[in-house]
């Protein structure tokens, strides 16, 4: 699928009462509902629905989202569904596709993450066995935009993982640690006899897609167990590439490591700690070498890891509410904006539908717009190419089985006099159409003067961790101009190589539509 036209995206900003007339249930009329403090707070779209619970979701280069998780009642089932979702659509039905998955694995809360091609990797799954769900199984699934096919390769991983993380490294290669690879049988711990609960030693797949394991790296408390339970660790562990070229890890206990994956790997632990969290809660990379990640108690805190000696933790600010099983997203600005969640887990008790924006340079939270229903475990939020942020899922299992989603409009989307209606945008006439290298000059033209602009890594995200996702500002000498040079990040150590999101911005701080660029 081609790419659409930013112009048509365009003209749904330009002339959104037009469109309500013939479109009543795309994004353009949605946002004619928009109110008063939309460029304060944002706006949510309409409720709408979704052919299967989101569970997980990766923006493809061609600007749809794949998504995955249930059948279409919401149900988990073994070879599950995943659907194409075309957000120059609108949001009928007629926007989504629900494909088969003919692969015959189970890529239920799979790892993931794309090939510096676009294409979607997917790392394990769940496995069904002694009539119960939730062991874990070693295959490797790759889903392909062009052909909208999932293909199951040859060469699977070295352990089972179910839960795992994957990080694109600057080579290209991927390094896969945690996950579980398998779960206490009912009444006895030892079937299956032979394999442990946890998966405590990391793995790279080579381009080729051989794998090599980290056999020396292996760490029960990094990526396995934590104390005897293990039931911390092994879930999604937080974990970016550094701007050194190692992997940097994140420890829901608080603890921090650096692993090298350079021959069998090696591993090590940081003397700086950071205050526990739980692995219900979402870090994120908000800026080259700069973690926000959200602890206990409504405390965030920012963990640099540019320097070569220890991390620095300092404060991020405190949030307004306990947000368990929340999202955070960086938007188009480099905001980073958290939605859903709960004070008491995976319930509605203490379910909160507002939510919440965190400017960067003051570090200071503050209130935004109100969800219709509550995000909690097993949802997502995905920024996309027109600046907005998908939002879904929910369930399964949970109080509510989510089968639908909405679109957060952010306050930059929206003209500051009150009046809720969408700010015209500048459209990108120009950009680089053929991959581009790192610390590499290229010319941007715009409809308008440009006064900024952005570039953000196209996202993969699930379970409160978005492991893709990159901001970046580039320098704009010729702000002001229509046509502007700039400069792609310094190297694949900053900025893994594959797709990402290329925004311009005009005088009024409103953001074009997105043109996705590939750096490699």
């Amino acid at each position: 699928m081609m790419f659409k036209r930013p112009e048509i995206w365009h003209l749904k900003y330009l002339f959104p009462a037009v469109l309500v007339l013939f479109l009543s249930f795309t994004i353009a009329a949605v946002a004619v509902a928009a109110g008063s403090q939309a460029h304060l707070k944002g706006r949510f779209g309409l409720l709408h629905d979704w052919p299967v619970v989101p569970i997980a979701m990766m923006l493809m280069p061609d600007g749809r989202v794949v998504a995955y998780g249930t059948d279409t009642v919401g149900t988990q089932i073994g070879n599950l569904l995943y659907v194409t979702w075309d957000p120059t659509l609108g949001i009928g039905s007629n926007a989504f596709e629900t494909l088969p998955n003919t692969t015959l694995t189970d890529i239920y809360c799979a790892g993931q993450a794309h090939l510096p091609d676009g294409r979607g990797l997917f790392f394990g799954g769940d496995a069904f066995l002694n009539t119960k769900r939730q062991y874990a199984h070693d295959n490797v699934n790759i889903f392909d935009s062009s052909t909208d096919t999932l293909t199951h390769l040859p060469q699977n991983m070295t352990f089972k993982r179910w839960y795992a993380t994957a990080v694109t490294l600057p080579n290209g290669q991927h390094a896969v640690m945690g996950g579980r690879n398998s779960r206490d049988f009912p009444g006895t711990r030892t079937i299956p006899a032979t394999v442990a609960t946890y998966s405590p030693t990391p793995e790279v797949r080579a381009k080729n897609g051989r794998w090599r394991t980290l056999s020396s790296a292996t760490s029960d408390a990094a990526y396995g167990a934590l104390g005897s339970t293990g039931e911390e660790a092994w879930f999604y562990p937080r974990a970016w590439v550094n701007p050194q070229g190692k992997l940097f890890i994140l420890g829901h206990n608080g603890a921090m490591y650096q692993l090298n994956t350079s021959g069998t790997g090696t591993l090590s632990k940081y003397l700086s700690t950071i205050a526990p969290g739980l692995n219900s809660l979402p870090s994120i990379m908000y800026a080259p070498g700069r973690i926000l990640s959200i602890r206990d108690n409504r405390t965030a805190f920012v963990v640099n890891i540019n320097g070569n000696g220890e991390p620095v933790v300092t404060s991020g600010g405190t949030l307004a509410k306990n947000r368990q099983y929340s999202n955070a997203t960086v938007l188009a600005n480099g905001f980073v904006w958290v939605n859903g969640g709960s004070s008491t887990g995976n319930d509605l008790v203490g379910a909160a539908l507002d939510s919440e924006l965190w400017n960067p340079n003051t570090r200071v939270w503050k209130s935004t717009a109100r969800a219709a229903t509550p995000r909690l475990y097993h949802s997502t939020s995905l920024l996309l190419p027109d600046g907005s942020v998908i939002t879904g899922g929910g369930g399964t299992p949970g109080p509510l089985t989510q089968l639908n989603g909405e679109i957060y409009y952010p306050p930059y989307l929206f003209k500051k006099d009150g009046s809720g209606q969408f700010s015209p945008r500048p459209v990108i006439v120009d950009a680089p159409t053929t991959m581009i290298s790192w610390n590499q000059q290229f010319s941007i033209e715009a409809t308008e003067s440009i006064f900024r602009v952005t570039l953000v890594r196209i996202g993969a995200t699930t379970h409160a961790f978005n492991n893709e996702t990159r901001f970046f500002n580039l320098s704009t000498p010729q702000k002001g101009n229509n046509i502007v040079t700039v400069k792609t990040p310094v190297s694949a150590r900053v900025a893994p190589p594959g797709f990402y999101m290329l925004f311009v911005w005009n005088i009024d701080g409103t953001p074009s539509v997105a043109k996705i660029v590939q750096i490699g």
